[in-house]
């Protein structure tokens, strides 16, 4: 038998023989049973991944969803936390309109008082040119091989990134994705009890010294990413799930040695991100993955540094009214 999740427009099955659901979906009705969808309108169909956490989403257009669309995506996000959608080719106009219905959008680190676009990560110059594995540029996107939240160096971390596949290399290259939901969930009594009201600093700084990266951000650009604070377990504003929040911007535990709290963070993130608790994309052209940095960590996967590999970037800001790196309403 399978669980039908429907809206007036599309279909999701899940078959229940390869999937327990991490949370409920709390926000899409279900039924059993079959449900006729609208005349003309394909099925939108969700196929669960083996790990904790990710789904892949076919027979959808993402650049021309409606409302009810949304709503059946945004309530499978919640549950799956990462979706995937192949083949979409998205031009950046309809990538940042679905971007936009996430929330609004988060600036650029160098463009906190201009205008947004869809970023670029690239090993490509302007000139079409693979660059060297020594440049500057290089080094700073080889951090992103480490497990991380998007933004966790800022005051308000973001909420959703989304990943769009433009040029990809012969081998390597996937993105990975670890479920901080079910590490919660899998801790010892001991641990989870060390872990209760601690709190950890992240830091830009002290992340991107370890690849390279700072020279990128002026002296007034990094001034504006001072350490920040953010509690090791969370609860998920829309589900109610209790998560850790680590990842390599998390420095240190405050009120713990720094030699050995860091440590302990180290530990805590390499066992955090094992199966069943992972799962990973290989990238085709024109790809889309959606993430949820709320409860859940990511990192790029290495490959060959002669080849190209170019992916389109949004990041939504998180939802705080006062948070500084939101694009204001009417914003270019």
């Amino acid at each position: 038998m399978a669980l039908r999740v429907h809206g007036p427009h599309r279909i999701t099955d899940i078959p229940r023989r390869r999937y327990r659901s991490p949370c409920p979906l709390r926000h899409a009705p279900m039924i059993h049973g079959k449900i006729r969808p609208t005349v003309g309108l394909p099925p939108m169909r969700i196929r669960p991944s083996n790990a904790t956490l990710g789904a892949t989403v076919t027979e959808i257009d993402l650049a021309g969803i409606d409302d009810a669309d949304f709503e059946a995506i945004e309530s499978a996000w919640h549950r799956f936390a990462v979706l995937v959608f192949p083949g979409q080719h998205l031009s950046d106009a309809d990538h940042l309109a679905f971007t936009r219905r996430f929330g609004r959008l988060e600036r650029g680190l160098k463009r906190r008082h201009s205008g947004v676009g869809v970023g670029r990560l690239s090993n490509v110059n302007k000139d079409g040119a693979v660059v060297p594995g020594e440049a500057l540029q290089a080094r700073f996107q080889r951090g992103n091989r480490d497990w991380h939240s998007d933004s966790s160096y800022k005051r308000v971390g973001a909420k959703a990134s989304i990943l769009a596949a433009h040029v990809v290399p012969d081998e390597g290259g996937e993105t990975e994705w670890a479920d901080m939901r079910a590490a919660y969930d899998a801790l010892e009594a001991p641990t989870r009890n060390w872990l209760e009201g601690k709190t950890a600093v992240h830091s830009y700084r002290f992340s991107h010294a370890w690849h390279g990266g700072l020279e990128l951000l002026s002296p007034r650009e990094l001034d504006d990413l001072p350490p920040v604070e953010h509690p090791l377990i969370r609860v998920h504003p829309a589900t109610g799930r209790r998560n850790l929040f680590v990842g390599r911007h998390a420095s240190h535990v405050i009120g713990e040695d720094l030699r050995t709290s860091r440590r302990r963070l180290r530990e805590l993130t390499a066992w955090s991100c094992r199966p069943p608790r992972v799962w990973g994309h290989r990238w085709q052209p024109g790809d889309i993955a959606i993430w949820d940095n709320r409860c859940v960590l990511h990192r790029g996967r290495p490959w060959p540094e002669d080849q190209p590999r170019v992916m389109a970037r949004s990041t939504v800001a998180g939802e705080d009214p006062d948070n500084e790196w939101a694009i204001v309403a009417g914003a270019p």
